[in-house]
């Protein structure tokens, strides 16, 4: 586990011959006045597709690698700097056509004082908890969100939309194509609150039980919640078990004397 004062992170490669989940956290400069801001990220290697490792590692690397490069106000830079990293696929893919088809989610935060700007594309997890409830930030773009807007319009039922083969399909990835849906927004921060990015080895436990991790170890810190979460999903020896990548973000930690470790990333 790698952790600051007010972020960890937390990894397990469950029942998969390798990790294909990537993740960093990273201070980067603001607007020009001193400030700094919290960069975190979190992506995945698309399971049975080629070289899902090195997917994320890309995904990863040029993402927080271009951020700082690009001379747009801080809460503008996320899109462009995904845009770089899905420039980064496709020039690796060119590179070596055996790699085609590779991909991975991402998920990325930059947090301010009193809010923090997102991004995702794919299925992997931004969560926010605040007060003992915990709330999915982000959709997940896979077949399932779509055949369930089907059944909610009548086309289909709702078991087949719940039982489909192709449910779980992810419908938009980072694979050097273009992207075919980007999801961003802002969440307000209050104190006491808790950001979770995650791949979807987390699924394993319901969002009542992540709530209760985060409510019961807040007072921890960020390095209590992500142990606990990744300590629970180990626990329950799931067989078909996918990699889990945690990131906490306990935001009110951070302070001008307390800024957290610098750097930190979970690529090679």
């Amino acid at each position: 586990m790698i952790e600051g004062r007010h972020f960890a992170a937390a990894t397990m490669i469950g029942a998969r011959k390798r990790q294909e989940d990537g993740w960093s956290v990273q201070l980067v400069a603001g607007d020009g006045t001193g400030e700094e801001l919290l960069l975190a990220a979190v992506a995945d290697g698309m399971g049975g597709l080629p070289a899902g490792d090195q997917a994320s590692r890309i995904t990863i690397r040029s993402f927080v690698g271009s951020y700082p490069l690009i001379t747009k106000p801080p809460p503008e830079r996320l899109r462009p700097a995904l845009n770089h990293a899905n420039q980064a696929m496709r020039e690796a893919i060119e590179a070596d056509p055996s790699l085609r088809g590779m991909g991975s989610t991402l998920v990325a935060t930059l947090f301010f004082e009193d809010r923090f700007q997102w991004l995702s594309v794919g299925d992997s997890h931004i969560f926010h908890w605040r007060g003992g409830a915990l709330e999915r930030v982000n959709p997940l773009h896979t077949y399932g969100r779509e055949l369930d807007a089907r059944a909610g319009r009548g086309e289909i039922s709702a078991m087949h939309a719940a039982l489909h083969p192709e449910r779980a399909a992810i419908t938009s990835a980072v694979m050097g194509l273009p992207l075919e849906e980007v999801a961003e927004g802002q969440v307000d921060l209050a104190d006491g609150d808790v950001v979770v990015l995650a791949s979807d080895g987390i699924e394993t436990l319901s969002d009542e039980e992540t709530a209760a991790i985060c409510g019961g170890h807040r007072s921890a810190g960020a390095s209590r919640i992500a142990a606990a979460i990744i300590r629970r999903i180990e626990q329950r020896a799931t067989p078909w078990q996918d990699n889990a990548t945690v990131v906490v973000v306990c935001p009110s930690q951070r302070s001008p004397a307390n800024q957290g470790g610098g750097a930190a990333a979970g690529v090679d």
